[in-house]
């Protein structure tokens, strides 16, 4: 009997083809293919000379809205005689702000780069409407209150100089207010002078010139001066931050403020560290966990936004972060901010005077979030989260900010003060100057970029899964033949059953070899 076997291959082939392409896609899915994207994105980040990310970090290429809105108070002479204030709000006044940073050295042997603030502000009379600037309003007399305050504070034997000289700075003055043009209030500035020759008034001006810096002189003795026309396109505080090309964590982390490492502005250590990010630049692959600090030179401390929710900005994943002055009265790491051990401004107000020299003390609009004590001694006030939180949404891959809303309320106490007579009848209280919106939202072409990003990142995550699943299949696809694959590589049919004669012989029979 002659015998023909046909033999199959194994499909071992397609098993270890299979298991090549599952494991391929794992580990490029969760492995590879991230650390590629995270090793991009650090070197786009990185404030390296001449890359597109530091010419953005220098000078940002789209000028930020700025808006402001003055409490015009309406009762100044009765608020003389001891009435609470009444403010009716103005505004607000648009602006576009430029922002950039100048005399910028690199620090190699520390991966640091140190720099000037410069901020301009141009008026936006198609966003301000009706609104020109040449609205009368009265507001708090902050230069006048400011002398005041600051020799209470400081050499409370002088008010009896300031009293005197008051009436001949400011043009015999009937109350603690001013009235002027907007603009006037606000860049422009509203005259005073120093031309008597008294001594109480030589004495005062004498104090005033060493702050010539904080005015615009119009002759040897008579000034001008605005709550922001001095800070208009001047070059202002030196900081300096990491590069972030040693160690990404560290992008923007501020290391000095004006020359120093560490403050010396508070009463104690937390309050004068230096923590955060120069506010422009932040690191990424935030978390929830993650905190948003940023330092703010014009109040002298550390910004923490806390993480409140996910959200979507124009189809972007995003966090959104919020913040807000805290309780210095009883929150024990803030205490350092109170201006005496024992004196300790109450919820969500900070007073800024050890900072910029000047008895302000700011808050968010409308006192939101603010004691109630602040809130009832002024009539007119009407807070509301939406208009007046402070918001930021996140990209949390790139950390890039999305959408900004920093917004800040300006206010100067008035205190009953027998030695100076525009005080003797005030009832105490804090007063709103003003509030301000500095807010960003990221130009389409920007935003497009990060679109363009999660695009790969997707196609990368459809590579992993398809990868796997083509891997899976062939693997599958090989055991289920090996596991079914017949013993015999020879099929024989046609075979009949070999057929016994009585004779027990066996029956001759024909073998037909199925080909």
């Amino acid at each position: 009997m002659k015998k023909v076997s046909l033999k199959k291959q194994t499909p071992g082939w397609l098993v270890l083809c299979g298991m090549v392409i599952f494991v391929l896609g794992a580990v490029l899915g969760w492995y590879g293919f991230p650390a590629l994207v995270k090793s991009q994105i650090i070197e786009n980040l990185e404030l390296k000379e001449g890359s597109e990310r530091r010419e953005i970090w220098e000078k940002a290429p789209y000028p930020m809205d700025f808006k402001i809105y003055l409490f015009n108070v309406t009762n100044p002479m009765e608020v003389q005689k001891g009435a609470t204030p009444v403010v009716q709000e103005v505004g607000p006044y648009c602006y576009k702000e430029d922002k950039e940073k100048v005399n910028i050295v690199d620090h190699e042997d520390d991966d640091t780069v140190s720099f000037n603030l410069r901020n301009t502000w141009h008026f936006h009379q198609e966003e301000s409407g009706r609104l020109t600037g040449d609205e009368i309003v009265t507001i708090p007399h902050v230069l006048l209150l400011g002398m005041v305050l600051t020799a209470q504070r400081e050499q409370p034997l002088g008010l009896k100089f300031i009293n005197v000289a008051i009436p001949n700075i400011f043009d015999n003055p009937t109350s603690v207010f001013v009235t002027a043009p907007a603009k006037d209030l606000l860049f422009d500035g509203v005259l005073f002078n120093c031309t008597a020759s008294d001594f109480s008034t030589k004495a005062v001006c004498s104090e005033l010139k060493k702050r010539a810096h904080n005015f615009h002189r119009v002759s040897e003795d008579t000034f001008k001066f605005s709550l922001f026309g001095s800070k208009n396109g001047t070059v202002r505080e030196r900081l300096e931050v990491k590069r972030g090309i040693e160690n990404i964590k560290d992008l923007g982390k501020l290391v000095e403020f004006k020359d120093q490492s560490v403050q010396n502005v508070w009463n104690g250590e937390k309050c004068n560290e230096l923590r955060g990010t120069d506010s422009s630049i932040f690191p990424p692959f935030l978390t929830k966990k993650d905190k948003i600090e940023s330092f703010l030179p014009e109040l002298c401390r550390v910004s923490e936004a806390e993480y409140q929710y996910a959200t979507t900005y124009r189809g972007i994943r995003s966090y959104k972060y919020s913040a807000d002055f805290g309780d210095t009265s009883t929150d024990p790491d803030l205490k350092c901010f109170c201006t005496t051990p024992t004196t300790c401004l109450k919820r969500g107000v900070h007073d800024v005077s050890r900072c910029s020299g000047y008895p302000i003390v700011v808050s968010l609009p409308h006192f939101y979030l603010a004691d109630d004590e602040y809130l009832d001694g002024v009539v007119g006030l009407n807070p509301t989260q939406e208009k007046h939180e402070i918001t930021l949404l996140f990209e949390p891959l790139t950390a890039t900010p999305l959408e900004a809303y920093k917004r800040l309320q300006l206010n100067i106490a008035l205190h009953r003060t027998d030695s100076i007579d525009l005080l003797k009848n005030i009832k105490p209280t804090l007063l709103p100057i003003l509030w301000m919106q500095e807010n960003m939202e990221l130009h389409q072409e920007y935003v497009d970029k990060i679109l363009d990003l999660f695009l790969v990142i997707s196609i990368m995550g459809a590579m992993k899964w398809i990868m796997i699943a083509v891997g899976g299949i062939l693997t599958a696809t090989g055991l289920f033949f090996i596991m079914h694959k017949k013993n015999d590589d020879t099929v024989i049919t046609g075979s009949p059953p070999i057929a016994l004669k009585s004779t027990g012989k066996p029956a001759k029979t024909e073998h037909i070899i199925e080909k």
